[in-house]
């Protein structure tokens, strides 16, 4: 885990100054080791079934003879099913809690990213992603609630960021997995993709059944804490829900038309467009730029995720650091579109998969005070809802970046077109960004 910082204090403070501190970190250390790491493999568990569709294109696309079009289609389409059952998925997380919902979502999960084996034509392909999309609508927000449940406040940047880790660091695994899995090429009669999809469905399930018994719903039931622990966090988080940024948005109703929860949104599909965008294509456009083999390709994209998990743990912990959110979300979004910006004016060679690491980079850093500050806007099942839509909104960046790729891929002959737009999205986001923090000024 990444140590707890200390707060700024005076040099000559008390000694039960000193005792609070201590309490604090001893704490939230005992927090996030037993849940985070449980998260963290939740989460590598659900992406594994939702992008490897990426890796596996690398064979699948060939023998289906499937188009960029359909190809970007389909794996956007896993958005269309995700989007409309995001919030009442998180409203059932926050009505029985998250070990009898998120077990479920990851077992259920499993199984039909195994069954992506059974692909034959892009109506199955589409078919099989859409019942995808629909199974883990509730697993991410239900997640980010979760989390607030249990981290104050101050503390959510770097615990978010050591959760959504597991995005870069899926990446670093999967691209060695896949090597070897579509190496298979042939064995008991199966293609090397549809053994990835058969073998990388099954730690989702695994970790369903582990999370139905071993996953606490809140600090109240986790014997684990100490009495003064319990009570030090229940009371924090607690004083969390009565100074939030908000207070005039306490209800469900509310919080669905609230104008800043859909700026948030929209902010949050300008960047995961890109993020859809480079986790489904990346392995197409490195091989594309750089004549490497499949292997050669998943090494690429394994180190750009390394570095990717650094920038975004020293960019969350700098944001708790400062109590600061939406600088932290600008300045990685307008990474982003220099990512972009820079691919699509040279688009081979190492500085064309240099411009796509900057996108990576600039897309992970942004998570964790991205979805700390939407945590920190609103209370109760107006949190719940308001974080779903959130999150909807911007999982609509699943369908729009695969297939604006893939369209102008197909119409054009190649992607700078595609690089372009996606600059201009990420750019506006940092421009939001920037226009939310001036107006969250006090006056």
């Amino acid at each position: 885990m990444v140590p707890i910082p200390r707060s700024p204090i005076a040099h000559n403070e008390s000694p039960a100054r000193s005792s609070e501190l201590a309490h604090e970190a001893r704490t939230l250390a005992t927090v996030q080791r037993h849940l985070l790491p449980l998260l963290f493999l939740m989460y590598m568990a659900i992406l594994l079934v939702r992008a490897n569709v990426g890796l596996a294109a690398l064979q699948m696309n060939q023998e289906l003879g499937f188009s960029a079009t359909v190809f970007g289609l389909g794996a956007g389409i896993f958005i269309i099913g995700y989007s409309p059952f995001a919030v009442p998925s998180n409203l059932i997380i926050a009505r029985i809690g998250a070990r009898r919902w998120l077990a479920p979502i990851l077992m259920v999960s499993g199984v039909l990213g195994s069954a992506m084996m059974l692909v034959r034509s892009p109506a199955t392909f589409y078919g099989l992603r859409f019942c995808l999309g629909v199974a883990e609508a509730g697993f991410f927000p239900g997640v980010i609630y979760y989390l607030g449940q249990w981290m104050p406040a101050a503390h959510r940047a770097r615990s978010t960021a050591l959760f959504m880790a597991a995005i870069p660091v899926t990446g670093v695994v999967s691209g060695g997995l896949a090597s070897a899995l579509l190496g298979l090429q042939g064995r008991l009669g199966l293609a090397g993709w549809q053994w990835l999809f058969l073998v990388e469905g099954a730690p989702a399930v695994l970790l369903g059944v582990i999370v139905l018994f071993g996953l606490t719903d809140d600090p109240i039931r986790a014997r684990w804490l100490q009495p003064e622990e319990r009570a030090w966090l229940v009371e924090h988080l607690r004083r969390d829900g009565a100074a939030i940024s908000r207070p005039q948005v306490q209800t469900l109703r509310v919080a669905l038309a609230d104008g800043t929860v859909w700026q948030l949104g929209l902010l949050a599909l300008l960047v995961m467009t890109s993020a859809h965008a480079y986790g489904l294509w990346s392995p197409q456009l490195i091989k594309g730029m750089s004549h490497l083999n499949d292997a050669q390709v998943s090494l690429i994209t394994s180190l750009i995720a390394v570095t990717s998990v650094l920038g975004m743990l020293i960019t969350s912990a700098h944001s708790d650091g400062q109590r600061e959110r939406y600088l932290h979300i600008a300045v990685p979004a307008f990474l982003v579109a220099i990512g972009w910006f820079l691919g699509a004016r040279v688009s081979s060679g190492l500085v064309g998969v240099v411009a796509l690491a900057l996108v990576s980079l600039g897309v992970n850093s942004h998570y964790g005070p991205f979805w700390s500050q939407t945590g920190s806007l609103l209370a109760g099942r107006a949190r719940a809802g308001g974080i779903a839509l959130i999150g909807a909104l911007g999982s609509l960046g699943g369908f729009v970046g695969p297939n604006l790729i893939g369209r102008i891929k197909d119409g054009t002959g190649d992607y700078r077109v595609a690089y372009l737009l996606l600059g201009l999205m990420a750019a506006g986001a940092g421009v939001l960004a920037l226009r939310l923090k001036r107006a969250a000024r006090p006056r």
